[in-house]
């Protein structure tokens, strides 16, 4: 595989996916059954490019993270373009097989992963390649050399980091899409991590999760919600409770998710100032908060 990957790294590269935008692949999984194990909505499914979905991420549109997903041999590949959240899901990927995710983010940290049955393998910095971790931090050092990584120096790696990851991830995988098959319009869906099966690593146990979540229920006044109840019951007798997308309960949680990304976004978004107030952001960051605990407490990374 000899594809031109200058435009991973690139400023000025047009179509453009972006200064942040994370690359997956995952084996032996039809597209549609990628989409979902990262939460993919089904009723917001539409063939788009990346220059579409990134101008769905506005306030009049709830700034949706999407998805798309092409078909590549025995692997489908996943693209966010603008977004970093795919990055954080190779767990949930991985389930029953096997899964590699590419992050670039200018702003913040990029990543590598690699991942086996829900479980990190290798994981590192593009820029740092010497600091790894994961069950088997030195799986894939001869395949990082070939694809040109300097395993053997002490400083940053900065030039041509993303187009490494990209090659180590097609040594790996057997298949690299091409800039122009990313690009092109394909299958896409908003998605939502909260209904993937995975939990962010920073919420505490499983019980301090749940009394935050209902602190906080109480504090917004969220009782009332149809299946919560239930659920929190569930969560007390140490059962893990499922919420799809599709249950009155999930209806909720996908507009939960709503209020709390205008939250975030909306912050550093000029053009929705107007429509967005501070006690609407602090709200916003609320639920937020809520969203983390509930997933904790409700334990889906078990299924």
């Amino acid at each position: 595989m000899q594809h031109d990957l200058s435009w991973a790294d690139s400023y000025h590269r047009e179509p453009f996916l972006g200064e942040i935008f994370a690359i997956a692949f995952v084996r032996g999984r039809d597209p549609l059954d990628a989409l979902d194990r990262v939460g993919g909505l089904p009723d917001t499914v539409a063939d788009r490019t990346p220059d579409e979905i990134r101008r769905l991420h506005e306030y009049e549109h709830g700034y949706p993270d999407v998805v798309s997903a092409l078909a590549l041999g025995e692997w489908t590949v996943l693209v966010q373009p603008t977004g970093f959240e795919l990055a954080y899901l190779a767990d949930a990927l991985s389930r029953g097989t096997e899964a590699l995710t590419v992050l670039r983010h200018d702003y913040a940290n990029p990543r590598f992963t690699h991942a086996l049955d829900g479980r990190i393998v290798t994981g590192f910095h593009p820029s740092w390649p010497g600091d790894r971790h994961g069950t088997d931090r030195d799986a894939l050092v001869p395949r990082m050399r070939q694809a040109g990584f300097d395993l053997d120096g002490d400083g940053g790696q900065y030039d041509g980091a993303i187009s490494r990851s990209l090659r180590l991830a097609g040594l790996v995988t057997g298949v690299l899409p091409t800039f122009e098959q990313l690009t092109a319009p394909l299958p896409s869906m908003h998605f939502d991590p909260w209904f993937a099966r995975t939990r962010p690593s920073s919420v505490e146990n499983e019980r301090d999760a749940l009394a935050k979540a209902e602190a906080i229920v109480a504090e917004l006044d969220l009782a009332g919600t149809p299946g919560l109840a239930d659920a929190f019951a569930a969560a007390h007798r140490g059962e893990r409770v499922v919420v799809t997308q599709h249950s009155e309960l999930g209806r909720h949680v996908r507009e939960w998710s709503t209020t709390s990304r205008v939250g975030r976004w909306s912050a550093n978004d000029h053009s929705a100032a107007a429509a967005v107030t501070d006690e609407d952001r602090h709200r916003g960051h609320r639920f937020t908060y809520l969203l983390e605990a509930l997933r904790a407490a409700f334990r889906p990374d078990l299924a």
